[in-house]
């Protein structure tokens, strides 16, 4: 479904494009400048797009009186704008072009589930799938997670049949899951339905375990359950007090993200669960960044290796 709404809206741009470019060639501009000025429009739409969100959440860290280091600031915001560029107008507008099939990487761990975030598919994870293939800790599989718009426990049955199938497939008891932002709060929420027999270990990305202010501004039902300290969020919380996740687990999160606040949010309060912050890299570019793939490469080999 997200596929089909990108390249809708890349359509409609290029329509536009095409009949802004005639309008200025009936007002006389050369073609040079009718193409510079295509081009500007193209650029500042999409630097638009990220800076909306950093502004948002810069007005909060200064309400609250938090100060980050302005390089880190903008070094985040560049990387934020380039994972998106990528993502939201080739990867994930073609997942099947971009990433192919699955599975892809070889290697003796355990099987690798990448699964998405909130307004996502498969193709988020062009960069990172390929760190993990080109480091052989396992094969790696993809999920596109539907329905888009709807609850978190509406997701729920679509990664249960991917684990199932994915079990199957390989005759492994076992799989490892690396989440990006609410794709780790969907796996919380299936460990706790359904139970963690199944996975390894539990890696998450930029994933609001505690919930975000930000996503006050989100429309769907998946983003309701997403604010902060939400009726949701703490229902969760509940059911994995009675029932603790017995699996190791691994948050990596960015002080510096624009859609998780505050940044905090993104520990896991699990026993022994790791919890490492990092800095000057944005939400979706955690995701297309080689040190951030490094260290869960080694977290992976981690539980790869036997004992």
């Amino acid at each position: 479904m997200l596929q089909i709404l990108i390249r809708s809206l890349l359509l409609i741009e290029v329509l536009f494009y095409i009949w802004f470019g005639g309008h200025l060639s009936s007002l006389g501009l050369s073609a040079g400048a009718i193409a510079a000025s295509i081009v500007l429009i193209a650029v500042l739409w999409r630097v638009s797009h990220a800076l909306t969100t950093y502004c948002f959440a810069m007005a909060l860290r200064w309400r609250d009186n938090r100060t980050l280091p302005f390089g880190n600031s903008l070094a985040a915001l560049a990387s934020e704008l380039r994972a998106r560029i990528i993502s939201y107008n080739w990867s994930q507008a073609f997942p099947g072009l971009s990433l192919g099939t699955d599975p892809i990487g070889s290697g003796g761990g355990p099987p690798i589930l990448l699964v998405h975030g909130f307004f996502s598919n498969r193709g988020m994870w062009l960069s990172f799938r390929s760190r993990l293939a080109g480091a052989n800790v396992g094969r790696v599989y993809t999920v596109t997670l539907e329905p888009l718009n709807g609850s978190i426990e509406a997701m729920m049955p679509t990664l249960e049949s991917r684990i199932d199938a994915i079990i199957h497939e390989t005759g492994q008891e076992k799989i490892i899951v690396v989440a990006h932002s609410m794709g780790g709060l969907l796996a919380r929420a299936y460990m706790a339905q359904v139970g963690a027999a199944r996975l390894a270990k539990l890696i998450t990305l930029g994933t609001p375990h505690h919930g975000s202010q930000i996503a006050a501004l989100g429309l769907f039902e998946c983003a309701k359950q997403m604010r902060y300290r939400s009726p949701w969020i703490e229902m969760l919380e509940d059911l994995e007090a009675a029932n603790p996740p017995a699996i190791p687990a691994l948050s990596i999160y960015t002080l510096n993200d624009d859609l998780v606040y505050p940044p905090e949010s993104s520990v896991l309060e699990w026993e022994g669960a790791e919890n490492v912050p990092v800095s000057a890299v944005g939400h979706v570019a955690l995701l297309y960044s080689e040190p951030i793939a490094k260290r869960v490469i080694a977290a992976i080999r981690k539980v790869a290796l036997p004992a």
